[in-house]
């Protein structure tokens, strides 16, 4: 019999588990794995991993240790998130909600044995789009049509701007309905992060509550970094979010980001500022800022957040107004921002005023910034470039935020399961 690749997938979506063999092989024979894919944003990825069959002429990707390859230890999602991007290819269009397809290649040296395609979908053919662009809404509604009403998540996205959809509409394949909502950099919204109100959050809940496919009663929100610090004080502020998810988030508010943040808060309600976290950041902390600046390296903010955090008790957001249940991720080498111990004064604050409701934080302790949805390459999720050209240290390894983005994802969606249900 020819050599042949089994797959197997839980579901159809790139969040599933993942089983992946090759059979009919000599017993103990070193053949190579390619694997290929355009991602949905327009880039080209590839990875590879040399292999030893086993004595029945098997390999199993979940226990075959490479001999070499893009990753080192056996894993059965080292193909997918190793991946590093083929630079000489020219981009395609993005297509951020196509379905992913990753090319898998077995090779006997030059020969090339067998071929196989794994299709994963970001979102489920079952799930309607809607752009949502009025009462000055910006937004994408992911729903499920002839149902009930259901349970809906307000999903935002940290201080990159613009609407990012991929979160919002994996979340709905799951059973609920979502709201991708941006809230600036983006067409007529504020162009920097900078006072932005907290009464376009009220608004966004004004038309999901007009909206007859909303269980207004079941209503969760779920932030990424700076949205994270949004979700919640949008949670303190309105009562009616009944479950909250803030992904390396903050449970301090923090100055706005952008040219003219300075002196300025990130938020506002009714055109009153939020009180934000701005103390001293030491002299040595500051000039190794500079430097980085100027040599070009990637820059850590994590300790400047720190200095400006600790101390400044009136911009603790009042976590203990929440009506609802709170979950928080957070990796243990984020760079970016201390969110895990950001997210422990949360914790620290819930507990002290005997929060009625569950709450916890999960932490990945080897785990950075980067909390993304699950599937994707992670080779880049340690450094990001930022506008400017300035590269923002993001912490954390490929191999552990990979295992910390699929883990994490897995608990938000038991979490929305059962605390919106």
């Amino acid at each position: 019999m020819k050599p042949s690749f089994h797959v197997n997938q839980s579901s159809s979506l790139i969040d599933s588990s993942l089983e992946l063999r090759v059979n009919n092989l000599c017993p103990c024979e070193v053949v190579t794995i390619k694997a290929e894919m355009w991602d949905n944003l327009g880039t080209k990825w590839a990875s590879f991993a040399e292999l030893m069959s086993d004595s029945e002429g098997q390999i199993n990707l979940a226990t075959a240790q490479p001999e070499s390859g893009t990753y080192v230890h056996a894993d059965v999602t080292g193909l997918f998130w190793s991946m590093s991007p083929i630079s000489n290819d020219q981009p395609k269009k993005r297509t951020p909600l196509k379905p992913v397809e990753t090319i898998l290649t077995l090779m006997r040296e030059q020969e090339v044995l067998t071929v196989t395609s794994i299709i994963r979908e970001v979102v489920s053919p079952k799930v309607k789009r809607l752009s949502i662009r009025e009462q000055g809404l910006v937004g994408t509604f992911f729903y499920h049509s002839n149902s009930e009403p259901l349970p809906t998540i307000i999903v935002l996205g940290g201080s990159e701007g613009g609407l990012r959809e991929s979160n919002a509409a994996l979340l709905a394949s799951h059973g609920c309905n979502t709201l991708a909502l941006a809230y600036f950099g983006i067409e007529d919204l504020p162009k920097e992060l900078v006072n932005i109100p907290l009464d376009y959050i009220e608004k966004a809940i004004n038309w999901l509550n007009d909206n007859p496919l909303i269980d207004s009663t079941k209503l969760g929100i779920f932030g990424t970094s700076k949205g994270g610090e949004l979700a919640l004080l949008s949670a303190s502020v309105f009562p009616i979010i009944k479950a909250v998810v803030g992904y390396v988030p903050s449970g301090v508010v923090f100055p706005g980001i952008g040219q003219s943040a300075l002196g300025l808060s990130s938020w506002q309600f009714k055109g009153e500022s939020f009180p934000f976290a701005c103390g001293d950041v030491p002299k040595d902390v500051t000039s190794k800022l500079n430097k980085a600046r100027q040599t070009g390296e990637p820059i850590t903010w994590r300790e400047t957040y720190l200095y400006w955090a600790e101390g400044e008790k009136q911009a603790e957001i009042a976590v203990e107004n929440i009506q609802g249940s709170v979950l928080l991720i957070s990796g243990g080498d984020d760079q970016l921002w201390p969110a895990d111990w950001l997210s422990e004064k949360v914790i620290t604050r819930l507990s002290k005023h005997n929060h009625p409701y569950y709450y916890e934080h999960i932490n990945f302790t080897n785990a950075g910034h980067a909390f993304v949805t699950p599937g994707f390459p992670t080779t880049q999720s340690v450094v990001s470039p930022f506008g400017n050209g300035m590269k923002l240290l993001l912490g954390g390894n490929p191999k552990d935020n990979a295992h910390a983005q699929f883990e994490a994802w897995q608990r938000v969606k038991e979490f929305f399961r059962k605390y919106l249900a």
